[in-house]
């Protein structure tokens, strides 16, 4: 039986034979054994990728196939390793950006067409100089959680379930987080997001990262250890979330009250908050019957003058 493709696993095996860096580099050496004078017969890149970037052409069309059961074909499995990949990609594309970037900026290679690198981002990358710099930063966190995976993928022979024990932080949440990165590290702001994430329960929304790290002392105000850190993090996420409950709960409960009073009168068995809000939607931009919207006027006018 032929082996399974993983393509995590060759992402690993990419990244073990990358090239060095050019400063890690010796002289190059001819085919005949003399130095080059330092002139490469071909570029050499840090952090090469041997195999081009996917596209769309890459990928077969998706077809419909409700019957399929049983044990992946050789050709199903070809096709999920290159979706695989395809996802693979995806994910590490804004953070190689963002250690591009961070790269350009450090070692002024920007001065080779620019003589600024706020002005090099705004023009070849189109990023704001606020932007860029965010984006430098969090690179990372996606860096040292590419880094886990990659680990894991090793030890495990079952990529997905590996995969599954790494946490998963996106692009706005990462920066949300910077200020915890730039005064202690990406493993910090990754263990403060585990924190949050423990703490409410649940998916980790960028506000909630940005209501708990707004309130998280700067290191050059109050230095914490790490416990200390997360700690923190933990008693003001449950108390943030303490806060939105003890708010939102009375109004969801009227909500629901007056949901099932609305289809009672309709002689329904049951609306979703789902669906009432797609009503409410409907009526309100309804331009032939505009009572609703002429309601809600009304009862906004009638709250501000309160």
């Amino acid at each position: 039986m032929s082996k399974k493709p993983n393509p995590f696993k060759d992402r690993q095996a990419r990244r073990q034979g990358a090239a060095p860096l050019p400063e890690q580099q010796s002289a190059p050496v001819s085919a005949d054994g003399k130095d080059s004078g330092g002139v490469l017969a071909s570029p050499q890149f840090a952090q090469g990728r041997p195999e081009k970037l996917m596209t769309l052409s890459d990928l077969p069309a998706p077809v419909e196939t409700p019957h399929a059961t049983g044990d992946l074909s050789d050709e199903e499995e070809q096709i999920l390793a290159l979706c695989l990949r395809g996802i693979a990609q995806f994910e590490d594309a804004w953070w190689v950006m963002g250690k591009a970037m961070a790269n350009i900026s450090s070692r002024r290679l920007y001065r080779k067409t620019h003589a600024t690198f706020e002005a090099f981002a705004r023009d070849v990358f189109k990023k704001s100089r606020p932007v860029a710099y965010e984006e430098m930063t969090s690179y990372a966190i996606g860096e040292l959680l590419s880094a886990r995976a990659d680990k894991a993928f090793e030890e495990d022979s079952n990529g997905m379930s590996a995969r599954a024990d790494i946490p998963v932080i996106g692009k706005k949440a990462a920066g949300a987080l910077n200020s915890v990165t730039k005064d202690y590290g990406p493993e910090a702001s990754i263990a403060v997001h585990e924190t949050i994430k423990d703490a409410t329960g649940g998916t980790v929304t960028v506000k909630a990262i940005k209501g708990v790290v707004q309130q998280l002392p700067r290191k050059r105000a109050e230095e914490l250890t790490g416990e200390e850190l997360t700690a923190r993090a933990r008693k003001i996420a449950e108390a943030s979330s303490q806060d939105e409950e003890s708010e939102e709960a009375p109004l969801r409960q009227a909500v629901s009250r007056r949901t099932r009073q609305f289809a009672d009168d309709l002689k329904r068995g049951r609306i979703s908050r789902q669906e009432l809000h797609g009503m409410f939607e409907v009526a309100f931009v309804d331009a032939d019957d505009q009572r609703v919207y002429q309601a809600l006027v009304r009862w906004m006018k009638n709250r501000e003058a309160e």
